[in-house]
């Protein structure tokens, strides 16, 4: 009986330990601009990620491709060096819905499409990337990425 409550006993402590992680760190704002060959990359995801910190946050580039990463607790990611990637998939826009069957017609409502970005494949990939950023704890200067064809 005394080792069930130990591997218990241990499990909780792992899980406590996970849960105070990030939440904790000082946080630095994270803005900036995504180009490719110098023009504005738009509708793109740009990712940044830290395995060992336990964060990996997106953020889809408006027309001019700038990006901010906001959540419901405070601006900013914690302070961390993080691996960056660039990708032509896209997250949902605000004031984007999901399609819904049509009243009138049969099927669902087609959104209107947006044309994708093409990213370079490389720029998808942490390990192929090349790009990357240290946040460090309160106001940061722009985190610009010039992607090359």
């Amino acid at each position: 009986m005394s080792r069930y409550r130990s591997v218990i006993l241990l499990s909780a402590a792992a899980l406590l330990a996970g849960c105070s992680g990030a939440s904790e760190l000082p946080r630095g704002t994270v803005r900036g601009r995504v180009t490719l060959a110098g023009k504005p990359l738009a509708g793109a995801t740009v990712v940044f990620e830290n395995r060992a910190v336990g964060v990996a946050q997106s953020a889809t580039l408006d027309d001019d491709g700038r990006y901010e990463f906001l959540n419901y607790a405070a601006g900013g990611l914690p302070a961390a060096s993080y691996k960056v990637t660039v990708s032509s998939g896209r997250s949902m826009l605000p004031g984007e819905e999901i399609p819904r069957l049509s009243p009138v017609a049969k099927g669902p409502v087609t959104p209107p499409k947006r044309a994708p970005t093409a990213v370079p494949d490389k720029y998808a990939k942490a390990e192929s990337s090349g790009l990357s950023a240290e946040v460090k704890a309160g106001d940061n200067p722009p985190f610009d990425f010039d992607l090359k064809p």
